[in-house]
């Protein structure tokens, strides 16, 4: 990759904080990736991204996360190294009561991570948060926090450059952080892409990087049972306010079973209700177990779907794209709570 482009990376990279980092992995440390819980593109394919190169560079590295993720992401090379907290607990524990640096990618806070949330608060280990999200609490000892940039895996490729270890980039680590900035760009579409985003995908492509075969693997091996959900849901759940653009989807535990829900087969369902005509902001609703609903928030424009999860859903995000979770309250319940809080701030609007 041109080595002009080290002008243009994250400006959260400083010289401290890459030395910082070399610093840490001086002395063959043992060093654990983890990422937050319900992981996403960004989180798996940033940690395994780092992991390829960390493992390149002689590393000892183990990558450790609070739970599984969709099996959409299951071809990621790597995937079989990982170890789970809600499958392996006493595994995951020793390795993070082992660790002598731990990095946290793509979450802010120690609560994202669900439950390694007390292991990450407990560790001895020098903490290094890299993360996209606004807001983060100051939980690590080097915190490196840009949210204007689209995903935490664009934040890696500029360790990866800055640090003057792209010799180490392989084609299955830029495979992962190429998932994960493509997924979390909504395919290069959100307002956080820019000049740079494109130019680090064009590293990863310059080392031979196949980009088709990405987004075969990730977005064109759906099962059917996936498919007729996300058309169930937009025909027979979708509520719109057409004068505000809001639209509305949610599935309670029937849905789901009704059409075998596996993890992840909701993921883009909130984008296919943004993608309508009209619509400004979507919210996509979903029971993942009796008294605990979590949402997905996306907006066009300045409408600030982070502030919304903040103050209504216990969430937080990004101005355009945020999560949530309602608790101790059914699937209808759960609902309602969410129509009046709309009702409220279309009334506010007019």
């Amino acid at each position: 990759m041109d080595e002009n482009l080290l002008r243009r990376v994250s400006a959260s990279w400083t010289k401290s904080s890459l030395e910082s980092i070399g610093l840490m992995l001086q002395g063959n440390p043992k060093v654990v990736i983890t990422a937050h819980r319900s992981p996403d593109g960004d989180a798996v394919g940033s940690t395994l991204g780092l992991y390829h190169v960390l493992k390149a560079m002689g590393v000892d590295v183990v990558v450790a996360l609070p739970d599984r993720f969709a099996s959409f992401l299951d071809w990621m090379p790597g995937v079989q190294s990982i170890v789970f907290h809600s499958e392996k607990p006493e595994i995951v524990e020793k390795h993070l009561a082992q660790a002598n640096v731990l990095f946290c990618l793509d979450f802010n806070s120690p609560d994202r991570a669900g439950s390694l949330a007390d292991c990450i608060r407990q560790t001895d280990a020098k903490l290094v948060m890299i993360d996209h999200h606004r807001d983060p609490d100051a939980f690590a000892d080097l915190m490196v926090s840009d949210p204007s940039c689209g995903s935490t895996c664009e934040l890696i490729c500029d360790w990866v450059l800055a640090s003057g270890h792209w010799s180490k980039m392989s084609i299955a680590s830029a495979q992962c952080l190429y998932t994960g900035i493509v997924t979390d760009t909504g395919s290069f579409r959100f307002p956080s892409v820019t000049a740079h985003t494109h130019e680090v995908i064009a590293g990863l492509l310059d080392l031979g990087l196949q980009h088709a075969e990405v987004h075969e693997s990730t977005f064109d091996d759906q099962s059917l049972s996936r498919v007729q959900l996300h058309g169930f849901a937009l025909s027979e759940r979708l509520k719109i306010w057409d004068k505000a653009g809001v639209g509305l989807v949610a599935l309670d535990l029937n849905d789901l079973e009704r059409f075998e829900y596996e993890s992840g087969d909701t993921d883009g369902l909130v984008n296919r209700i943004l993608g309508i005509r009209g619509v400004r902001m979507a919210i996509f609703m979903r029971e993942s177990d009796p008294g605990k609903v979590k949402m997905s928030l996306r907006s066009k424009g300045s409408l600030d779907v982070q502030a919304l999860a903040v103050e209504h859903f216990s969430g937080g995000g990004h101005t355009n794209a945020a999560g949530g979770i309602l608790l101790g309250m059914s699937a209808a319940a759960a609902k309602d709570k969410v129509i009046d809080v709309i009702d409220e701030m279309i009334s506010r609007q007019l």
